[in-house]
Protein backbone atom coordinates (compact mmCIF):
# COMPACT_ATOMS: atom_id res chain seq x y z
CA UNK A 1 0.00 0.00 0.00
CA UNK A 2 1.44 3.39 -0.64
CA UNK A 3 3.01 5.41 2.31
CA UNK A 4 1.66 8.40 1.59
CA UNK A 5 -2.29 7.43 2.11
CA UNK A 6 -3.87 7.71 4.83
CA UNK A 7 -5.27 4.12 6.22
CA UNK A 8 -8.18 5.14 8.34
CA UNK A 9 -9.32 7.39 5.12
CA UNK A 10 -12.60 6.67 2.77
CA UNK A 11 -11.35 5.31 -0.64
CA UNK A 12 -13.58 5.37 -3.49
CA UNK A 13 -12.67 3.68 -7.25
CA UNK A 14 -15.22 6.13 -9.86
CA UNK A 15 -14.90 4.35 -13.24
CA UNK A 16 -16.09 7.54 -15.56
CA UNK A 17 -14.54 10.02 -13.96
CA UNK A 18 -14.43 12.21 -16.78
CA UNK A 19 -18.13 12.51 -17.60
CA UNK A 20 -20.48 14.96 -16.49
CA UNK A 21 -22.19 12.52 -13.39
CA UNK A 22 -18.50 11.47 -12.96
CA UNK A 23 -17.41 14.73 -12.35
CA UNK A 24 -20.41 15.50 -9.84
CA UNK A 25 -19.22 12.35 -8.32
CA UNK A 26 -15.76 12.81 -7.60
CA UNK A 27 -16.50 16.57 -6.74
CA UNK A 28 -19.14 15.42 -4.00
CA UNK A 29 -16.71 12.84 -2.42
CA UNK A 30 -13.70 15.36 -2.86
CA UNK A 31 -15.92 17.70 -0.34
CA UNK A 32 -16.17 15.17 1.93
CA UNK A 33 -12.75 13.95 2.12
CA UNK A 34 -12.56 10.38 0.67
CA UNK A 35 -9.86 9.57 -1.42
CA UNK A 36 -10.75 9.24 -5.16
CA UNK A 37 -9.02 6.77 -7.58
CA UNK A 38 -10.34 7.68 -11.02
CA UNK A 39 -10.77 4.86 -13.53
CA UNK A 40 -11.31 5.39 -17.78
CA UNK A 41 -9.31 4.83 -20.75
CA UNK A 42 -6.92 8.04 -20.32
CA UNK A 43 -4.80 9.59 -17.61
CA UNK A 44 -6.93 12.33 -16.04
CA UNK A 45 -5.15 15.50 -15.01
CA UNK A 46 -4.87 16.51 -11.79
CA UNK A 47 -6.54 13.30 -10.57
CA UNK A 48 -4.90 9.93 -9.10
CA UNK A 49 -6.18 7.74 -12.00
CA UNK A 50 -5.39 4.76 -13.57
CA UNK A 51 -6.06 3.62 -17.51
CA UNK A 52 -7.96 0.30 -17.28
CA UNK A 53 -10.06 -1.28 -19.75
CA UNK A 54 -11.33 -4.95 -18.53
CA UNK A 55 -13.20 -6.18 -21.03
CA UNK A 56 -10.16 -5.18 -24.05
CA UNK A 57 -9.38 -9.33 -24.40
CA UNK A 58 -9.53 -12.54 -23.50
CA UNK A 59 -7.53 -12.41 -20.07
CA UNK A 60 -9.54 -9.26 -18.65
CA UNK A 61 -6.56 -6.88 -19.38
CA UNK A 62 -5.27 -4.26 -21.68
CA UNK A 63 -2.63 -6.05 -23.64
CA UNK A 64 -0.77 -2.73 -23.81
CA UNK A 65 -1.20 -2.37 -19.74
CA UNK A 66 -1.01 -6.06 -18.82
CA UNK A 67 -1.07 -6.44 -15.62
CA UNK A 68 0.26 -2.66 -14.49
CA UNK A 69 -3.13 -1.58 -13.96
CA UNK A 70 -3.95 -4.16 -11.59
CA UNK A 71 -0.64 -3.78 -9.31
CA UNK A 72 -1.48 0.35 -9.47
CA UNK A 73 -4.67 -0.59 -7.96
CA UNK A 74 -3.19 -2.43 -5.35
CA UNK A 75 -1.04 0.00 -4.35
CA UNK A 76 -3.78 2.81 -4.26
CA UNK A 77 -6.37 0.18 -2.23
CA UNK A 78 -8.00 -1.81 -1.19
CA UNK A 79 -11.29 0.11 -2.04
CA UNK A 80 -14.42 0.95 0.39
CA UNK A 81 -16.39 2.47 -2.40
CA UNK A 82 -16.62 1.48 -5.97
CA UNK A 83 -18.87 3.56 -8.53
CA UNK A 84 -19.60 2.65 -12.57
CA UNK A 85 -20.62 6.15 -14.13
CA UNK A 86 -19.17 5.04 -17.08
CA UNK A 87 -21.05 4.43 -20.16
CA UNK A 88 -22.46 5.07 -24.19
CA UNK A 89 -25.24 6.10 -25.73
CA UNK A 90 -26.86 5.51 -29.08
CA UNK A 91 -29.97 6.78 -30.53
CA UNK A 92 -31.30 3.76 -32.65
CA UNK A 93 -34.16 2.23 -33.20
CA UNK A 94 -35.51 -1.81 -34.07
CA UNK A 95 -35.39 0.06 -37.78
CA UNK A 96 -32.04 0.76 -38.32
CA UNK A 97 -30.43 -1.56 -35.83
CA UNK A 98 -26.77 -1.87 -35.98
CA UNK A 99 -25.45 -5.43 -34.70
CA UNK A 100 -21.80 -4.04 -33.81
CA UNK A 101 -22.64 -0.81 -32.46
CA UNK A 102 -25.27 -2.33 -30.11
CA UNK A 103 -22.84 -4.74 -28.83
CA UNK A 104 -20.64 -2.09 -28.22
CA UNK A 105 -23.37 -0.38 -25.75
CA UNK A 106 -23.63 -3.96 -23.98
CA UNK A 107 -20.03 -3.66 -23.55
CA UNK A 108 -19.62 -0.37 -22.07
CA UNK A 109 -22.31 -0.35 -20.23
CA UNK A 110 -22.97 -3.91 -18.86
CA UNK A 111 -20.04 -6.36 -19.31
CA UNK A 112 -17.81 -3.35 -18.28
CA UNK A 113 -19.40 -3.76 -15.04
CA UNK A 114 -19.22 -7.20 -14.51
CA UNK A 115 -16.00 -7.58 -15.30
CA UNK A 116 -14.10 -5.29 -13.64
CA UNK A 117 -16.16 -6.30 -10.32
CA UNK A 118 -15.45 -9.89 -10.71
CA UNK A 119 -11.52 -8.42 -11.11
CA UNK A 120 -11.53 -6.47 -8.17
CA UNK A 121 -13.55 -9.33 -6.40
CA UNK A 122 -10.76 -11.96 -7.59
CA UNK A 123 -7.81 -9.39 -6.68
CA UNK A 124 -8.83 -8.61 -2.76
CA UNK A 125 -9.59 -4.91 -4.08
CA UNK A 126 -12.81 -4.57 -1.82
CA UNK A 127 -12.81 -3.72 1.89
CA UNK A 128 -15.00 -5.53 3.89
CA UNK A 129 -18.36 -4.69 3.70
CA UNK A 130 -17.59 -2.51 0.04
CA UNK A 131 -20.43 0.24 -1.20
CA UNK A 132 -20.61 -0.12 -4.79
CA UNK A 133 -23.00 2.10 -6.95
CA UNK A 134 -23.70 1.72 -10.46
CA UNK A 135 -25.23 4.99 -11.89
CA UNK A 136 -28.14 3.41 -14.82
CA UNK A 137 -30.91 5.19 -15.85
CA UNK A 138 -34.37 5.49 -15.36
CA UNK A 139 -34.64 4.47 -19.06
CA UNK A 140 -34.18 0.60 -17.66
CA UNK A 141 -37.80 0.72 -16.63
CA UNK A 142 -39.27 2.77 -18.95
CA UNK A 143 -39.13 2.94 -23.18
CA UNK A 144 -38.45 5.85 -24.81
CA UNK A 145 -38.37 6.38 -29.08
CA UNK A 146 -35.05 5.81 -31.14
CA UNK A 147 -33.10 4.28 -27.75
CA UNK A 148 -33.38 0.80 -28.67
CA UNK A 149 -29.67 -0.09 -27.86
CA UNK A 150 -29.22 2.05 -24.79
CA UNK A 151 -32.57 0.99 -23.05
CA UNK A 152 -31.72 -2.67 -23.31
CA UNK A 153 -28.11 -2.31 -22.33
CA UNK A 154 -30.00 0.08 -18.96
CA UNK A 155 -32.25 -2.77 -18.06
CA UNK A 156 -29.57 -5.24 -18.35
CA UNK A 157 -27.91 -3.68 -15.19
CA UNK A 158 -31.13 -4.20 -13.70
CA UNK A 159 -30.65 -8.29 -13.36
CA UNK A 160 -26.22 -7.12 -13.16
CA UNK A 161 -27.85 -5.73 -9.81
CA UNK A 162 -30.66 -7.84 -8.40
CA UNK A 163 -27.91 -10.92 -9.42
CA UNK A 164 -24.98 -9.52 -7.96
CA UNK A 165 -26.93 -8.36 -4.19
CA UNK A 166 -27.74 -12.01 -4.14
CA UNK A 167 -24.07 -13.19 -4.54
CA UNK A 168 -21.91 -10.38 -2.57
CA UNK A 169 -23.90 -10.73 0.49
CA UNK A 170 -21.54 -13.54 1.62
CA UNK A 171 -18.96 -10.78 2.50
CA UNK A 172 -21.01 -8.40 3.26
CA UNK A 173 -20.77 -6.15 -0.22
CA UNK A 174 -23.92 -4.25 -0.75
CA UNK A 175 -24.68 -3.01 -4.29
CA UNK A 176 -27.47 -0.70 -5.58
CA UNK A 177 -28.23 1.73 -8.59
CA UNK A 178 -28.61 5.31 -9.07
CA UNK A 179 -31.06 6.13 -12.01
CA UNK A 180 -31.06 9.61 -13.09
CA UNK A 181 -33.64 11.04 -15.59
CA UNK A 182 -32.58 13.66 -18.63
CA UNK A 183 -30.03 15.91 -16.26
CA UNK A 184 -30.12 19.47 -16.22
CA UNK A 185 -26.44 19.91 -17.95
CA UNK A 186 -25.48 21.57 -21.08
CA UNK A 187 -25.02 18.12 -23.29
CA UNK A 188 -29.07 18.30 -22.56
CA UNK A 189 -29.62 21.72 -23.76
CA UNK A 190 -27.76 21.43 -26.47
CA UNK A 191 -29.11 18.21 -27.47
CA UNK A 192 -32.44 18.38 -26.74
CA UNK A 193 -34.85 21.12 -28.18
CA UNK A 194 -36.66 23.55 -26.32
CA UNK A 195 -39.52 21.56 -26.79
CA UNK A 196 -38.07 18.54 -25.16
CA UNK A 197 -37.03 20.14 -22.81
CA UNK A 198 -40.43 21.64 -21.53
CA UNK A 199 -42.10 18.51 -21.57
CA UNK A 200 -39.67 17.30 -18.84
CA UNK A 201 -39.88 19.97 -17.17
CA UNK A 202 -43.34 20.01 -17.34
CA UNK A 203 -44.38 16.26 -16.34
CA UNK A 204 -44.26 17.46 -12.35
CA UNK A 205 -44.99 20.39 -10.33
CA UNK A 206 -40.85 20.78 -9.58
CA UNK A 207 -41.09 22.21 -13.05
CA UNK A 208 -37.57 21.58 -13.45
CA UNK A 209 -34.77 18.98 -14.39
CA UNK A 210 -32.89 16.85 -11.29
CA UNK A 211 -29.53 18.70 -11.36
CA UNK A 212 -25.91 16.55 -11.19
CA UNK A 213 -25.39 17.68 -7.95
CA UNK A 214 -28.36 15.83 -6.82
CA UNK A 215 -27.22 13.05 -8.91
CA UNK A 216 -23.94 12.96 -6.75
CA UNK A 217 -25.49 12.99 -3.19
CA UNK A 218 -27.87 9.91 -3.80
CA UNK A 219 -24.57 8.23 -4.78
CA UNK A 220 -22.84 9.50 -1.88
CA UNK A 221 -25.58 8.21 0.55
CA UNK A 222 -25.34 4.87 -0.64
CA UNK A 223 -21.33 5.04 -0.34
CA UNK A 224 -21.65 6.39 3.08
CA UNK A 225 -19.94 3.34 5.40
CA UNK A 226 -23.32 3.70 7.04
CA UNK A 227 -24.69 1.84 4.40
CA UNK A 228 -24.75 -1.29 4.87
CA UNK A 229 -28.16 -3.31 4.68
CA UNK A 230 -29.11 -1.30 1.45
CA UNK A 231 -28.84 -3.86 -1.22
CA UNK A 232 -30.57 -4.67 -4.13
CA UNK A 233 -32.08 -0.91 -4.82
CA UNK A 234 -32.88 0.83 -7.45
CA UNK A 235 -33.30 4.91 -6.65
CA UNK A 236 -34.59 7.45 -9.21
CA UNK A 237 -33.53 10.71 -9.28
CA UNK A 238 -36.36 12.60 -11.30
CA UNK A 239 -38.27 14.60 -9.56
CA UNK A 240 -40.99 11.69 -9.48
CA UNK A 241 -40.87 11.13 -13.50
CA UNK A 242 -40.96 7.37 -13.38
CA UNK A 243 -44.08 7.53 -11.40
CA UNK A 244 -46.00 10.77 -11.28
CA UNK A 245 -47.76 13.17 -14.02
CA UNK A 246 -49.21 16.12 -13.90
CA UNK A 247 -52.56 15.69 -15.70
Amino acid sequence: MNSELNPGEQRLLLFGGSGAIGGSVHRKFQEEGWRIVVVGRAQQPNSTSVTWDPVSSDSHYDPSDKNRTIEALKDLGPFDAVCWAQGANLNDSIYDLDVTKHENVYRVNVLYVISSLHILLREELLRKPARLCVISSIWQNLARQSKLSYCISKAALRGLVLSAASDLGRDGHVINAVLPSVIDTPMTRENLTREQISKFESATLFGRLPTLEEVASTVYYLCEPSTTAVTGQFISVDLGFSNVRVI
